[in-house]
């Protein structure tokens, strides 16, 4: 029975990841709301920290990195599937911490009963939050600890992380196109 249930999660998670999407981090301490050109940006996945440089932003006019918008780095225009937190977690001193994302949209308090989906190391590997002990300011993040499988850990840093598609830019006219063309439309 767990073999199925392994194989149904794994299934459900590659459909979740659009083919050819790509996981981008924010790799400057700027966090503007859209970050200027020029920032630098590190792959995630599916190469993790192939570095690349932000050349143009478009926003869909909600003044902030979401979904939606349009993001060009190093000259490839992509299309923004989703834009939010990766919390790195340190759960055991000595040991680099790991990434993770919420698979939900949050409210940035408690994330007691959220399902995480980690970025880095093992990609698409998922984490029940099983409590949450906040720093005293009301707001998920740096400096809290959470539980992950029995064991508290503490989140170190948060970070912008965003999954883009490659947009398409055709080079020629569809067929469509050139039986238009052909008759002078």
């Amino acid at each position: 029975m767990r073999a199925w249930t392994a194989i149904a999660m794994v299934v459900i998670l590659a459909s979740a990841i659009p083919a050819g999407a790509q996981t981008f981090e924010l790799a400057d301490e700027v966090r503007d709301p859209i970050p200027p050109d020029g920032s630098p940006w590190h792959e995630i996945f599916p190469a993790y920290c192939t570095m690349t440089t932000q050349d143009a932003y478009e926003d869909n006019g909600d003044g902030m990195v979401s979904a939606c918008d349009f993001i060009t780095l190093s000259g490839t225009r992509y299309h923004i599937d989703w834009a939010g937190p990766t919390y790195w977690i340190e759960c055991e001193p000595g040991i680099p911490p790991w990434g993770a994302e919420p698979t939900e949209p949050q409210t940035g308090g408690d994330p007691t009963c959220e399902v995480w989906h980690e970025v880095y190391p093992n990609f698409c590997q998922e984490h029940h939050i099983e409590g949450w002990d906040d720093n005293g300011d009301g707001v998920l993040g740096v400096c809290d600890f959470i539980l992950v499988g029995g064991q508290w850990c503490h989140i170190v840093d948060v970070s912008l992380n965003i999954t883009v598609t490659p947009t398409v830019s055709p080079t020629e006219d569809s067929t469509w196109g050139k039986i238009k063309a052909f008759f002078g439309f």
